[in-house]
């Protein structure tokens, strides 16, 4: 038996779907779709080492639910706290691109903003997700920090890593990064300049996206994968 909501269901400006909040994730139909949501991650290299690990069975989640009563999309989220992390999102390759994360996310924010008491919404995604970087400022978040790992593991067996000839070896480059730029009211001289400046750094502009009249998303692919 579900668990009831914490909120009512709130209806979309899309036709097709509503959605609705969840105290455990497991109590909701969003929990149907982690496998497929984890193999994804897997299969498409954004997982890190080893497999994803599987969202808390306490974790609460907000799911988009279609007209069939069938999830579509969903944010599990810890919200124990007075940050809340968000430790999964997934929407189904057939719903993408239909703003139904973005409707996710925001309902996250405002149910967070009611509460009052909350500083801040926290994720991770791997340095390759491209796409979900690219939602993620889109939606509004910030680039805080970048996470670096030295592997002591080979991950699942248990070895020590296969040697490297020498001791240390220094963290290798994302293959891209998302950068946020605001271009002012002069030019767009500082662009090039910052772009150039990038390029020093091994990065080439793989793509430029106008957000509006002075904001722009610039993303980066390194020069050696070019």
């Amino acid at each position: 038996m579900n668990t009831p909501s914490q909120k009512r269901d709130q209806p979309t400006a899309q036709v097709g779907y509503r959605i609705r909040f969840y105290k455990h994730y497991g109590h909701s139909p969003a929990w149907q779709l982690v496998p497929e949501a984890m193999t994804y991650l897997e299969e498409s290299g954004f997982a890190g080492r080893g497999p994803p690990p599987l969202p808390e069975f306490t974790d609460s989640c907000v799911v988009a639910i279609d007209e069939d009563g069938k999830a579509i999309g969903f944010l599990t989220y810890d919200c124990d706290g007075e940050s809340w992390d968000i430790t999964l999102s997934y929407v189904v390759p057939e719903r993408r691109r239909k703003h139904i994360h973005t409707t996710l996310f925001y309902a996250l924010r405002d149910k967070a903003i009611e509460q009052g008491n909350v500083v801040s919404i926290d994720c991770f995604t791997h340095a390759n997700n491209l796409a979900a970087q690219a939602a993620f400022e889109a939606q509004g978040r910030t680039k805080e920090s970048i996470r670096y790992t030295y592997s002591l593991k080979d991950s699942g067996a248990g070895k020590e890593p296969q040697p490297r000839g020498r001791i240390f070896e220094e963290t290798p480059m994302p293959d891209y990064l998302v950068e946020r730029f605001d271009t002012g009211s002069d030019s767009l001289k500082f662009m090039q300049a910052f772009i150039n400046k990038k390029a020093a750094e091994g990065y080439s502009l793989h793509q430029a996206i106008e957000r509006s009249t002075y904001q722009w998303m610039l993303i980066f692919k390194r020069a050696d994968q070019a």
